[in-house]
């Protein structure tokens, strides 16, 4: 049977309840079985290990068998540094885009260190935000023993394999965009329709603007598709 990857990124306590809500219109689609990508310092004002309630939430979610993994250390790059990549596809966000290795090591390693001490277990993968990385950043991912690396059409494994998963994924920082992410609800899981496996890749910002096409995106990718993880695809 054909698959379909649910990830939720940027979940972090700054977000709790928004967080909380999409989880629970995810969970009503795929049970536990999605990735769950969580900002260890979001914005350098939402350390997790300082949130004990949204620590508690994280590791019952986690026992219960959803895939919690890292998702860069503060989801915010430098905005002094122009990029046109980062320009296109992220507005301030693309924390990994223009590190060298040194420092993508040392924000790599304060974020893997916070996550396994709340859950009690190492993140089983990484994904930067907005899915970019500099030379230096893979460099450094070489050194943690991640179970994958997610990419924008991708997904690595040990270093050596890869899987292509193109991705449905919405924008919601402006009305044009908003209006976009509509139509790609619908359009985006039928777009994709033939492929053995896609990506629905959630935001926790959706809400509440993108509600209803998030669950119209929801059901109409998980009605004849069972529900993996990320970690569902690493060769044992």
């Amino acid at each position: 049977m054909k698959k379909v990857l649910v990830s939720l990124h940027d979940v972090t306590p700054v977000m709790f309840e928004r967080s909380k809500a999409l989880v629970g219109l995810i969970m009503q689609r795929t049970g536990a079985n999605f990735t769950m990508l969580v900002v260890p310092d979001y914005h350098n004002t939402g350390r997790i290990d300082r949130f004990p309630d949204f620590c508690s939430w994280l590791r019952e979610l986690s026992s219960a068998g959803v895939e919690i993994a890292q998702h860069g250390l503060y989801h915010l790059g430098d905005s002094g540094r122009f990029s046109i990549e980062g320009s296109f596809l992220t507005k301030g966000e693309g924390e990994f885009l223009q590190l060298e290795a040194a420092e993508a090591e040392n924000r790599i390693d304060e974020g893997y260190r916070i996550m396994s001490d709340v859950l009690g277990r190492p993140p089983s993968g990484f994904t930067a935000p907005a899915w970019i990385y500099s030379r230096g950043t893979r460099e450094a991912l070489k050194q943690y023993p991640f179970k994958w690396i997610e990419n924008r059409w991708s997904i690595e494994f040990s270093g050596t394999e890869r899987l292509t998963v193109p991705a449905v994924v919405f924008a919601s920082r402006t009305s044009w965009k908003r209006l976009c992410s509509k139509f790609w609800a619908s359009a985006g899981p039928a777009v994709f329709s033939r492929e053995n496996v896609f990506r629905l890749a959630l935001h926790v910002k959706d809400l509440p603007a993108l509600r209803k096409p998030v669950e119209r995106a929801l059901k109409s990718s998980t009605r004849h598709r069972t529900c993996v993880r990320c970690a569902d695809f690493v060769q044992n």
